[in-house]
């Protein structure tokens, strides 16, 4: 059986993992990041070499609460691609996940190993989005379709001045304009704000990503919060102040994340996951010329276990439970303490 490791302790992972695409969700930043602000245990299913280094692995949690143990590769990531070799194909490393006898998510390539694997069964499909960042930011914008163009021109016009958030008091300021989207428009509980904190410490503090603002003298109309790993900067969290929404302010917020990328030498704008059913996201993200490509989210249910990858009454508790913290007859103060108790039961 491959060896079982914990990831945060293991500094040989970050080899592992070096060049593979996907390498921000399968970074030990990242999966700290998530066990600061959730107390997550990372673990991975690894082979080794001679030397003793990794040279194939899965990382995964282990989730034991109200809906049920799971094993999950991995909760909040928009992906994870497996590293497996002729050596140690998934089926191989994968068999100490079945073995737990739980339930086991993988989110991942909608076509590949784990789509191969019958044990493991499609449930939800999604889309990714990826610019590449291979000319100067003058031809970039040439590529864009016209509304992304006039946009970023109301920006200008509007006197929106873009940087990098300089402390975590500004982060707090983008923390909160995100909350109130998140409330008031999707009708969603919103991730703690130890999340953010987590990565500022993660990343950001060390230049790795940031949170780029626009800013209308003191006032932050809004932004977007970007990582980087590997060759790829990952656009994960956007929002905008409302007054500032016909301001352009979202699309020029992605302007200025992929001029951070060229300036940073990276090579691909990576702009997230999207269901299906945000076919105003999608259609967002194609302005800027993305390219696509299909993930899924696959299950293994043991025939054994009585506990399924969706728990439908826990399922529909945790959204009551939203909507409920989510009346705007509730004072944000306490919507946002619900998300820091509930928020950790969505993974």
């Amino acid at each position: 059986m491959p060896e079982i490791i914990d990831v945060l302790t293991d500094p040989k992972w970050d080899d592992a993992v070096a060049g593979c695409d996907g390498e921000l969700f399968q970074s030990r930043p990242w999966m700290k990041s998530l066990s600061d602000a959730f107390g997550f245990s990372f673990q991975a299913s690894v082979e080794r070499d001679g030397s003793g280094a990794i040279i194939a692995g899965i990382p995964f949690v282990q989730i034991d609460d109200l809906r049920g143990r799971r094993t999950v590769v991995l909760p909040f990531s928009d992906f994870t691609l497996p590293v497996v070799t002729e050596v140690a194909p998934w089926e191989k490393l994968s068999e100490p996940l079945v073995a737990f006898g739980d339930p086991v998510i993988v989110q991942t390539a909608a076509d590949g190993v784990v789509a191969d694997d019958p044990r493991f069964v499609p449930d939800l499909r999604t889309v990714r989005h990826t610019v590449p960042l291979d000319a100067p930011i003058e031809e970039l914008m040439a590529r864009y379709g016209q509304q992304p163009r006039r946009h970023i021109r109301k920006a200008e016009k509007a006197g929106l001045v873009f940087r990098m958030a300089a402390s975590l008091e500004e982060v707090r300021a983008f923390y909160d304009l995100h909350f109130l989207v998140r409330k008031y428009k999707h009708q969603l509980l919103c991730q703690p704000f130890t999340l953010f904190e987590a990565l500022w410490r993660n990343f950001m503090v060390d230049g790795n990503g940031g949170i780029m603002l626009g800013f209308d003298g003191d006032t932050v109309a809004g932004g977007c919060l970007l990582l980087d790993a590997g060759d790829t900067l990952y656009y994960k969290y956007s929002a905008s102040h409302p007054d500032y929404r016909s301001a352009g302010v979202s699309h020029a917020a992605v302007r200025f994340a992929m001029e951070h990328g060229l300036t940073r030498g990276l090579s691909t704008l990576d702009l997230g996951r999207s269901d299906l059913d945000q076919p105003g996201l999608i259609d967002f993200k194609r302005r800027f010329g993305a390219k696509e490509s299909q993930l899924a989210r696959f299950c293994h249910q043991p025939p054994e276990s009585d506990v399924t990858c969706n728990p439908g009454s826990a399922l529909e508790v945790l959204s009551d439970v939203s909507k409920l913290f989510c009346d705007e007859g509730v004072e944000d103060a306490l919507t946002e303490r619900a998300g820091n108790l509930v928020y950790r039961y969505f993974a």
